[in-house]
């Protein structure tokens, strides 16, 4: 594996992204990742928060439309 050509594919893939709370996640990710401190309750209740933030905002999947989407996974 060729650890440098990874981490440019990321870098790559990250500079593509639009969607906040995703950008939230993934800095949550690291610096969990990162940092063996942070307490992981913190993490999941800012994870909740994010979500129920989210569905005040309408951004959110009904549950056929969460059946369509976990039908194309793995079809690449």
């Amino acid at each position: 594996m060729d650890i440098q050509a990874e981490i440019n594919w990321i870098h790559q893939e990250i500079d593509k992204v639009k969607d906040p709370s995703f950008v939230e996640k993934l800095k949550h990710l690291l610096q969990s990742i990162n940092n063996t401190t942070i307490d992981s309750d913190a993490s999941y209740n800012l994870d909740i928060e994010s979500a129920l933030d989210n569905i005040k905002k309408g951004n959110f999947y009904t549950e056929n439309e969460a059946k369509e989407i976990a039908k194309k996974w793995g079809r690449k």
